[in-house]
């Protein structure tokens, strides 16, 4: 059986995947940011609230974030860095369930190499994600 990577080690990988793919910036470009989102995505976050007392789960609060910011370039048959996020098991493999130094937390925070490609409301959207980390990464709710 594999051996999981340390957070510190995995992130450094992820991002010198990532970077290496050509994801986290336009080579030749002064910005790092994405081309503009579209008016639809920019309005707000993808998610409500859970209900009080609830966990975020995967399915309703974290795949639309995937889905609408991540999977243009993490998923078909060759995604960036070889990373896939169109699913559950594939977004796990970037999650340690309670651990904020998860390789996608650290990625999507305020300052994170993947955080100017959340359309919107990166700050809620980084925070939905967070939240989910640190609840334990729950597929349902």
């Amino acid at each position: 059986m594999r051996r999981s990577l340390s957070a510190p080690v995995m992130i450094a990988a992820l991002a010198s995947a990532l970077l290496a793919a050509g994801c986290g910036g336009q080579s030749g470009s002064s910005s790092a940011s994405p081309a503009a989102p579209s008016a639809a995505s920019n309005t707000s976050s993808t998610s409500t609230p859970p209900p009080s007392g609830g966990p975020y789960a995967y399915v309703q609060d974290v795949k639309p974030i995937m889905s609408a910011d991540c999977t243009r370039c993490h998923s078909g048959s060759r995604p960036s860095a070889g990373l896939d996020l169109s699913t559950y098991a594939g977004v796990m493999r970037v999650v340690t369930a309670g651990n904020t130094n998860s390789a996608l937390v650290q990625v999507t925070r305020s300052g994170g190499l993947m955080y100017s490609y959340l359309s919107g409301d990166r700050a809620g959207k980084s925070d939905i994600i967070r939240q989910w980390v640190v609840s334990g990464a729950p597929e349902n709710r």
